[in-house]
């Protein structure tokens, strides 16, 4: 980014007004005008800029993070802004009414000689909304253009750009992407290795990347090869050909080089010349059914037969039919350059014209828009009956159902439901995206270049490892490698999908294999919106992707990968919940509550070692080999990059450590802070200007014996009363007895509500008994001074008053109303 000193320069060497200074300064000194989102079809995510030291936003991955490649890796380019502040543009509608539209540009850029805004469109947007107004959107001159924009970036000097999909280079995106490991790191080159590199490509102009592969000068592995391509030592044309394609790949020692190279570009195969005539030919046979391809290859014989021998060919043939077919194989062969095209059989035309008139066909047409294409869903029977009736009232010919259903089933069956159940109903019926150009894999081109993170609930009841009860079904968050197909981490959890499993899973991935993925693709849910999951992927410069919501295609990866997980091992399992889909048919006996038997250690071994060993050695379908020999055959290929090798030490933990729900914790004096139903302390908490006060806190999901809490500037340690015990354990071991003992303690916690109630409710029994005792002890007394007032001797039975007796017989009733208590409680 630029210095306010370099700003000033560049303000003074391109001329650029005082007024056009402040729409810069402004837009330099905003923050994005919105967080985008990739909607139903896009997807969205942030891109780490090393040039800009900030994350920018991109609403589509084939069309915004495409233009900021271009722009990263511009050297022309000195600075780039997302979302930048809203602008008006004023212009005509269709019908000639002026339009006041507030809109925001995708980018504004700062170049070495300009500046302006840039509005990123795909094709296919460009040419629909141009055919709806062309005063907002144009083409002129070969390139989309804006009219209004223009007008209102010349008002201060600068430029308004449209970029269409149209002008993105694939190749130079893929290679890009590829390389961008070298881009960031520059990894350090021996002197030596650089120097036999580029003395072999000096005396071999021309040489292919393959052959510098297999000739390995200086013993230089492909990591130095592509760090000396990333670093223009070697020139590569990376808009050429894909680098994942090193024998198409070819260097030089300089772009200067590459320039003046006079060898002629290799001439085009002959599968690659397509005359029309040839291509009509190819449709021909297409089209043709097997019966008619049989008829030509019998007709095929007899006249090549006659072509050779004249007068012996014919046989049951006339001879006039002969010499037809000899006439139509020459001129096909003469026409297309095939004469087998002549001896296909024409084709009967027969009668192919509607039999319903006009009137009625449209009237179909329209009721099946009007009435059975709605989110009333009407039945087809009931729509063909109001057409029915309609037809009646018009005087025309009414179809019969069985023509209005056919009419029906003639259309789009995707475009039917998504009119009457919606874009979720239909998403099954929408059609697959096939992938008719080149661009950047699906799955990237090595391993480490895609990840995917997902959750599941595992389809197993657990239960405690001490107390032997359940504790409900564990969380599974898994990352997987797009390219291999591999698991790199796995995590489980009692707690429902959080950011704190996601920053889990990535700790475990560098754990595992000291590395993160380049890319990491994620749903839209609220755990991958996190500022401490989003700062984490920023602080090691980690794309993150967000697929669009209910579009499960865009996942399979990991979608694909749960259902294998179940079908190969949980379904195997004791306490599965596979009988829980048939919940009227479920009994006592075959409950998977009462079934379980698993520990969430022991479950978690298991799985572990399925995810790590069992699935990773079985063939991939997709693959044709293991996802373990995938991804180690994929880092032999395109590198190892250790360069961007992330150290497991005290700096990464922190960073990756998750912290409450709001994020502080009050300090208790005497007691520390409180974390998942847990006391920590440390003797920073004694100094009085500490005590009661809020402070940032993150707790370690891996070790429930130690916390961090920020004082005074800095993170310092906080130890649990259960520090002793999980003192020299594993790490393994301290997560999952953790896990469990945070699981157990939060079952308390809710049980503690429970008995609560319960025991109030006792106690306001015990209350209302404790008033009626005393009411007859007074009650008694009191009659006791109403006899003696009477005359009675001491002695001498009395009558008592019926009230009396009514209230001894409630007391006396009393034990039993509380056994009733007792036994509802």
């Amino acid at each position: 980014m630029l210095t306010e000193s370099q700003l000033g320069e560049w303000y003074t060497r391109n001329r650029i007004s005082e007024a056009a200074q402040a729409v810069i300064g402004c837009i330099r000194e905003s923050n994005p005008a919105r967080r985008v989102g990739g909607g139903r079809r896009n997807v969205a995510g942030r891109y780490p800029s090393s040039k800009m030291r900030l994350t920018i936003q991109f609403e589509s991955h084939r069309v915004e993070l495409a233009a900021i490649y271009e722009l990263e890796h511009d050297g022309d380019v000195l600075e780039y802004y997302d979302q930048p502040p809203t602008i008006k543009l004023d212009y005509c509608s269709a019908n000639g009414r002026r339009l006041g539209v507030l809109h925001t540009a995708d980018f504004f850029v700062i170049r070495e000689t300009c500046a302006g805004w840039e509005e990123c469109k795909t094709q296919q947007d460009l040419l629909r909304l141009a055919e709806q107004n062309e005063n907002r959107y144009r083409c002129a001159e070969e390139r989309w253009i804006c009219p209004p924009g223009e007008a209102y970036a010349s008002g201060f000097g600068l430029y308004y750009r449209v970029r269409s999909s149209s002008g993105i280079d694939w190749i130079y995106q893929r290679n890009v992407q590829f390389l961008e490991d070298y881009l960031r790191d520059g990894l350090a080159v021996a002197p030596a290795i650089q120097e036999a590199v580029v003395a072999r490509v000096g005396a071999f102009p021309g040489l292919s990347l393959q052959d510098l592969f297999d000739a390995s000068p200086g013993g230089g592995s492909r990591d130095d090869i592509y760090a000396l391509i990333a670093a223009n030592a070697v020139h590569a044309d990376l808009r050429g050909a894909p680098l994942t394609e090193p024998r198409r790949v070819i260097l030089h020692r300089t772009d200067a080089e590459s320039r003046s190279d006079g060898r002629m570009d290799p001439p085009l195969q002959a599968d690659e010349v397509r005359p029309l005539p040839q291509s009509e030919a190819e449709a021909r046979l297409r089209k043709a059914t097997d019966a008619e391809l049989a008829v030509a290859n019998d007709r095929l014989r007899h006249v090549m037969c006659f072509l050779k021998t004249p007068n012996e060919a014919g046989g049951t043939v006339p001879s006039r039919t002969l010499r037809r077919w000899v006439a139509a194989y020459r001129t096909a062969e003469r026409i297309f350059g095939s004469g087998y095209l002549g001896l296909l059989p024409e084709r009967a035309a027969g009668n192919s014209m509607p039999k319903l008139p006009q009137e009625t066909r449209e009237l179909i047409s329209e009721s099946i828009a009007a009435d059975y294409e709605t989110p009333k869903q009407k039945t087809k029977y009931a729509c063909w009956s109001a057409l029915k009736l309609a037809c009646e009232r018009r005087g025309i010919v009414a179809p019969s159902y069985k023509a209005y259903r056919s009419a029906v089933l003639n259309r789009s069956a995707f475009e039917q439901t998504l009119q009457r159940q919606g874009h979720r109903a239909a998403y099954s019926r929408e059609p697959f995206y096939w992938q008719l150009e080149l661009k950047t894999p699906l799955h990237g081109d090595r391993p480490f270049e895609v990840g995917h993170i997902d959750h599941t609930e595992l389809d197993v009841e657990s239960v405690s490892s001490r107390t032997g009860r359940g504790l409900g079904r564990t969380w599974m968050t898994l990352l997987t490698d797009a390219f291999s197909r591999r698991i790199l981490a796995v995590h489980l959890t009692f707690d429902p999908p959080s950011y704190r499993s996601c920053m889990m899973v990535l700790r475990e991935c560098v754990r595992r294999h000291s590395r993160l993925p380049q890319i990491v693709v994620v749903d839209g849910g609220r755990e991958f919106q996190s500022t401490y999951f989003e700062a984490l992927l920023a602080r090691y410069e980690i794309i993150k992707k967000t697929r669009p919501a209910a579009k499960p295609r865009f996942g399979s990866v990991c979608e694909r990968l749960f259902g294998t997980a179940n079908t190969q091992f949980l379904h195997n399992l004791k306490g599965n919940t596979q009988i829980a889909t048939q919940v009227r048919q479920m009994t006592q006996s075959v409950n998977p509550k009462g079934q379980a038997v698993w520990s969430i250690e022991d479950l978690h071994q298991r799985l572990t070692e399925y995810a790590y060993h069992v699935y990773d050695t079985i063939d991939h379908p997709a693959l044709g080999q293991s996802p373990r020999e995938a991804f180690d055959r994929g880092l032999a290929a395109t590198g190892t990059r250790a360069h961007r090798a992330i150290a497991y030490d005290r700096e990464f933990l922190i960073a990756t450590l998750p912290t409450t729900s709001r994020g502080t914790a009050k300090v208790v004096p005497g007691k520390g802070i409180q974390i998942h139903y847990l006391f920590y302390w440390s003797d920073q908490f004694r100094t009085p200007e500490v005590e009661r006060q809020n402070l940032p806190v993150r707790y370690d999901p891996f070790d429930a014996g130690t916390s961090y809490a920020f004082v005074n500037g800095h993170w310092v340690d906080c130890h649990s009363e259960h520090y002793v015990i999980f003192q020299g354990r594993s790490e393994k071991e301290i997560m999952l007895a953790s896990e469990e003992l945070r699981r157990t303690r939060s079952c308390h916690s809710q049980q503690f509500h429970v008995t609560a109630t319960k025991l109030a409710m006792f106690l306001e029994s015990v209350e209302a008994h404790e008033a009626l005792l005393q009411q007859r002890l007074a009650d008694a007394e009191s009659v006791s001074v109403r006899g003696s007032h009477a005359g009675l001797a001491p002695n001498e039975p009395r009558q008592a008053h019926p009230s009396i007796l009514a209230l001894s017989a409630k007391s006396r009733t009393a034990p039993n109303r509380k056994s009733e208590l007792y036994e509802e409680l």
